[in-house]
């Protein structure tokens, strides 16, 4: 699979050359910086234009030199050190694509101040070549463009990324049953997933009760709750491999058959509907749209608003228990990019305003790969908004005070599109 992926790859990036009139590029596989007043470093977070071509994502200061009419050149970091050990260089068949230069300091690389036409792909800080372009734009634009469409080596990767996260959630929650803490169901994660904290494509967030309202929440408390006080639980987790993210969330009651469980059932079932719904040609905007009118109609079965799903819509009601998009690009990046992009030469087609938080915004192709994660938040903070505004006469209070120390719902999947039966990685 891995052939055929670089076969793409290398015609994107040749068609990228092309419109920025550029003969070659050098991607940079990134470096690590240090706190401030220290010498300890943040975790490395690698270059997705670099590991878009080799599946290596956690070895700093190597740099691929790609020309249109070459093979290409992997200066590859392998430093002589004694503090530090790096990762085994994986071996396999993306090795053959290239010539392979280990370099074991910075004088070991090449002296490139008389490339002409050349840009320069990598941190804002990582580029001494006044002579190299530095991330020009056009070819920025034409390879994030095309970096929505994945191959089938990016899908397998993703695919066995969900089938690893799956495997956390299952311990997380077992933890969960069992009346853990939320740093003790992280702990199960990351055990069951052989995932360091540094190795996750993002901070896990694994919530109980209220909690699953904060959409990024991030402290994961240390304590068990006092028997009878725990209600729910929430976890958005998932996992990396060759560089490529799975992005996963659940949402559990602790009583499986109270009214928070099956609001749950609810917002679970029609995930699954608007999932189906991510086909080619499709308009994500209008996918959102539809999700909202969808979880409006949830709302009013609940007794939670007392209006039509459409006027719950279009007064912006809906945004006070779902303010976050649909979904996202999902791949080398969690919100892989170009998510807004209107077309390959970079023009741009921003979220609508009544859902200004919406990250894609495109028509989906296949073989795209995207989140497709709807939900029902009680937010303290939203909530006494729309109290506050014209929009609280449509909220029954009650059922509000009923379900907010159950915090919230997230449901979402990794899904490709396809034409007809778009392919769910999670659910299969």
């Amino acid at each position: 699979m891995f052939s055929s992926h670089y076969k793409y790859v290398s015609e994107i990036i040749n068609q990228g050359l092309e419109k920025a009139s550029l003969d070659g590029v050098l991607i940079y596989s990134g470096h690590v910086h240090n706190y401030f007043l220290d010498d300890m470093p943040y975790a490395f977070a690698c270059n997705p234009h670099f590991k878009w071509m080799v599946p290596i994502t956690e070895t700093p200061h190597c740099i691929i030199h790609y020309k249109s009419d070459s093979k290409p050149i992997l200066y590859l970091y392998q430093p002589k050190d004694y503090w530090h050990s790096l990762p085994k260089t994986l071996e396999g068949e993306w090795s053959e694509f290239f010539d392979i230069i280990p370099i074991t300091c910075k004088e070991d690389v090449p002296d490139f101040s008389d490339l002409k036409n050349h840009g320069w792909i990598g941190q804002d800080d990582s580029c001494e070549f006044d002579n190299l372009q530095h991330n020009p734009k056009k070819y920025m634009d034409y390879i994030h463009w095309h970096r929505a469409v994945k191959t089938k080596y990016e899908i397998e990767s993703i695919k066995k990324a969900n089938k690893l996260a799956l495997k956390g959630h299952k311990a997380a929650e077992n933890c969960f049953r069992k009346g853990y803490s939320e740093f003790e169901s992280h702990l199960a994660y990351m055990l069951a997933t052989k995932h360091n904290e540094y190795q996750l494509p993002y901070g896990n967030i694994i919530a109980q009760n209220e909690n699953g309202s904060v959409l990024h929440y991030q402290h994961m408390q240390r304590f068990r709750h006092q028997q009878g006080s725990l209600k729910s639980f929430l976890i958005d987790a998932g996992c990396q491999v060759n560089g490529y993210a799975s992005d996963i969330t659940r949402t559990y009651s602790f009583d499986n058959n109270d009214e928070f469980a099956k609001l749950i059932q609810a917002v679970d079932k029609m995930q699954v509907k608007i999932g189906k719904q991510a086909t080619t040609g499709t308009n994500y905007v209008d996918l959102h749209t539809k999700a909202h009118l969808m979880i409006a109609e949830i709302l009013k079965d609940f007794d939670i608003i007392k209006c039509d799903a459409l006027t719950a819509h279009d007064t912006g009601l809906t945004n006070v228990f779902l303010p976050h998009g649909l979904g996202h690009y999902l791949g080398l990046q969690v919100h892989d990019i170009g998510g807004h992009q209107k077309s390959p030469a970079g023009k741009i087609k921003s979220p609508p305003k009544l859902h200004p938080f919406l990250r894609l915004t495109r028509t989906l192709e296949k073989n795209n790969v995207l989140t497709i994660e709807p939900g029902i938040y009680f937010i303290g903070m939203l909530l006494e908004k729309a109290k506050a505004d014209d929009l609280g006469e449509y909220i029954n209070w009650n059922r509000v005070d009923d379900f907010k120390p159950y915090g919230g719902i997230r449901i979402e999947d990794n899904i490709v599109v396809k034409k007809n039966n778009p392919v769910n990685l999670t659910r299969e």
